[in-house]
Parts: C-alpha cells; structure tokens; sequence
C-alpha cells in the first residue's frame, strides 16, 4: 500500500513522499512468481531491442512518459484506486515497439544458433503482454490498466505521418485489417456493453412474453424504444456476467482469450485467427443460452451470432471481385 500512488499523490505532488513514488515503480501490478517473470522477460526485450534501436535517454523518456500518461488516465478516471507497478508502461512501449520494429540478427552466434532471417521481437513482446493480462488474478483491473496503456502507446504511434498513410491505402484498398478490426470492436461491445438476455417484465420470458408485441404494434407502442425496453429490459453485458459467477468459467476464460490475444492478432499478417474467432463467438452464443439468467436474446447474443457469420466469411469479404478475361 505504502508503494502505490493515488490521485492526490499523483496530481498533487509531495516530494516528502519520494519513497511511495519510487517504491511504485519497483513492486509488480499483482503478487507471484509467474507474473514476475513475464514482466521482467517483457522489460528485458524491450531495454534490449528498443533501448538500442532509440538509444537510452530516447527510451527512457519515453517509457517514463508513457508511463505517467497511463497513470494519470485511470485515476483521472476513477478506474483504479491508485497506480503500482511498470506493467502499464510496458504495455504502452509494445505499440511503439511495433511501429518502430526494431530486428536482431543472428550473424555473430555460432552456427547452430544462426537462423537465415531476421528476428523481430515485438512479436515476442506482444505475446509477454497478452499472457501477462491472461494470467491476471484481478482481471478487470489489469484489463483496465492494460487498455489505458495501449491508447497512450497507440496516441503516441500516431504522431507519425507514415501510420495515417498506411491506414489510408489500407481504407481505400478495403482491406482484411479495416474489417478485422471493425469487426473486432464490435465483438467488444458485444462482450462489454450490449446486454445479453431480455426478460419480460415481470420476470417472464418466452411466448407468452413475445405475445404482448403484437398488441404493441397495433397499437403503436412497438415504434417507441421506451417500450421495448420498459417491456424487455436486458441483462448486464456477457463479461460483466461472467465476473459475478453468472456464466461459466469457460465462458469466461474464452473471453478473457479472445481479449487477450486481440491486439497481437490484428497487427500480424495472419488470417486464420479469423476462423477461432468465429468458431469462439459460437461457443459464448451457446454457454450464453445454458446460464440461468438467459430468457430471449438481446442485443449482445445477436450481435454474437452476427459475429460468427462475419469472423468466418471475412478472409473473402471483398466488394470488387477481380475479373480475369
């Protein structure tokens, strides 16, 4: 407690209190060896690749920046009580490892360590980041912290003119990344906050519910939003269920995968991970229907089973075909 900053500390600074703001970067966000280790590995690779590719007072300023950025946006926000632990910077520093791309070349090992290519490290780095927030106990903290770090990393990314270009042909040329991530998004409103279950008032639910809509229609009450949700009001959205216990833990666990490993996907040439997301978005739709809170389905499970359709066709969705004389 005495190494973690709150928002007084933060935007009220005490030098009398120099301990609390060092002590904050030495201790971890959570307890145990596991994590340890991933995050010492994760700053290991950063401080090696990064910090020689920018050279060290460049990485250094923009660590610690990134840093107090990522702090400064979640107690802003009231989302944590305080601030311990680099894992928020180091979660930052992987987007701009990614956009500067920083390679290790193996010519200097013996031959049997020498690989015929050059190795590129962000993709380690992403894939420390994505067990790290996997193996978190409290996981909507972490999640929290992790997203914070990746918009002041994304933010500070941008700042390159060579980022906006490249997402201009990307727009122009339709391609598989803009309908990735739009697609992903949506999976996220879906997951976080699209309500999942409809029940009707009262506690009821299937036909004897639906039967009043036709009544709603002639009358014109159905056109009003208001009615629809006075008469169906929905559930909480599927991850905020699965928090309190309402789902299973698979469920849980699948989403905590498919949120995880997000980022990483969407940055790499791969399209495969397109098809286990559909196949993913499949499973929730059905552990959805098996909770005990499940009565008609809602906008969250719609949403779900759009995504199936979508993740599974997207490789082939393209709005010109080539014509081959």
């Amino acid at each position: 407690a005495d190494a973690c900053v709150d928002y007084s500390l933060l935007f009220h600074p005490d030098l009398g209190e120099w301990r609390t703001y060092l002590g904050h970067l030495l201790y971890p966000l959570e307890p145990g060896f596991v994590r340890g280790f991933f995050t010492s590995a994760l700053l290991l690779v950063e401080g090696y690749t990064l910090e020689h590719e920018l050279g060290s007072l460049h990485f250094a300023s923009i660590f610690l920046g990134l840093q107090l950025a990522s702090a400064a946006v979640v107690l802003h926000f009231r989302l944590v009580p305080c601030v311990i632990g680099i894992e928020s910077a180091l979660v930052a520093t992987a987007l701009v490892m990614h956009r500067v791309n920083p390679k290790v070349h193996t010519d200097g090992l013996d031959k049997g360590l020498r690989v015929p290519f050059a190795i590129e490290p962000r993709w380690h780095v992403w894939a420390l980041q994505s067990i790290l927030l996997l193996s978190a106990g409290n996981f909507p903290r972490a999640l929290v912290i992790h997203a914070a770090a990746l918009a002041m990393g994304g933010l500070l990314a941008l700042r390159d003119p060579e980022v906006w270009l490249f997402a201009l042909r990307g727009l122009k040329a339709r391609s598989f990344g803009l309908g990735a991530s739009l697609h992903s998004a949506l999976l996220l409103f879906a997951l976080f906050f699209a309500p999942l279950s409809a029940a009707a008032q009262g506690g009821g639910g299937g036909l004897p519910a639906l039967a009043g809509i036709g009544e709603a229609i002639f009358s014109g009450d159905a056109l009003r939003w208001s009615w629809w949700k006075a008469s169906f009001p929905g559930s909480p959205p599927l991850v905020h269920l699965a928090v309190d216990g309402l789902i299973s833990p698979e469920a849980f666990f699948l989403c905590k995968l498919l949120i995880a490993f997000g980022s990483p996907l969407l940055l790499s040439p791969f399209r495969l991970w397109s098809k286990i997301y559909a196949g993913a978005c499949l499973l929730l739709a059905m552990y959805s229907m098996i909770s005990p809170l499940w009565r008609l389905p809602h906008v969250g499970f719609l949403v779900l089973l759009y995504l199936v359709y979508a993740f599974w066709q997207l490789p082939s969705l393209t709005m010109v075909k080539p014509h081959h004389a």
